[in-house]
């Protein structure tokens, strides 16, 4: 009865890859006639080799669109025999669908370094760096010598007596009076 229902389909070849599981492999798709649906329904399914072969040609993302991503754990465990580094997500759940939940979905595959253009989801905005933690410091200068009494005296300055100022000097122009120190976490916590 499907041959006969599907006699008149006429396939083209399209311009995503499409890897069949009923091949297991790559198949350009003006194969997919009557005949071929027949065989979907009739023999094994190769899902396996199928997933393993978009692991040996490079496909690091997978994402499952379906009502409940059933096949995730299938496609993880291809991943896992692969021995290689990919995502597997799935998009809607029962009882979860929606934009929301698509834009989650993509989000997580974004969070896995999938490029994502969100100008579709996000009209008129735009990329900002977020700022980075408390805990992350970089330290931009470079660490001062320590300063004692000599080393005042030798550079020509006359010591400040002070607990934060270093030195002190007299403007040879003005007779203005300029004083120096050095703060660091090291010596004033």
């Amino acid at each position: 009865q499907l041959l006969v229902d599907l006699k008149d389909i006429t396939p083209r070849s399209g311009s995503v890859p499409f890897y069949s599981s009923v091949t297991g492999g790559l198949l350009d798709t003006k194969a997919l006639d009557a005949e071929y649906w027949y065989r979907n329904l009739r023999e094994t399914v190769e899902f396996g080799n199928a997933a393993g072969a978009l692991l040996a040609d490079g496909f690091r993302f997978f994402i499952e669109a379906s009502p409940h991503p059933v096949l995730g754990v299938a496609v993880g465990e291809s991943v896992e025999a692969a021995g290689v580094e990919a995502a597997v997500l799935g998009t809607l759940r029962r009882q979860e669908g929606g934009l929301e939940q698509v834009l989650r979905a993509v989000g997580r595959a974004w969070e896995r370094g999938l490029g994502v253009d969100w100008s579709g989801a996000v009209p008129g905005a735009r990329r900002v760096e977020l700022p980075t933690y408390a805990f992350q410091r970089s330290r931009y200068w470079p660490e001062p010598a320590p300063t004692t009494a000599a080393d005042v005296g030798s550079a020509g300055l006359d010591s400040a007596d002070h607990p934060v100022l270093g030195a002190a000097t007299e403007l040879a122009d003005t007779g203005e009076l300029l004083l120096s120190g050095r703060l660091s976490l090291r010596t004033h916590p």
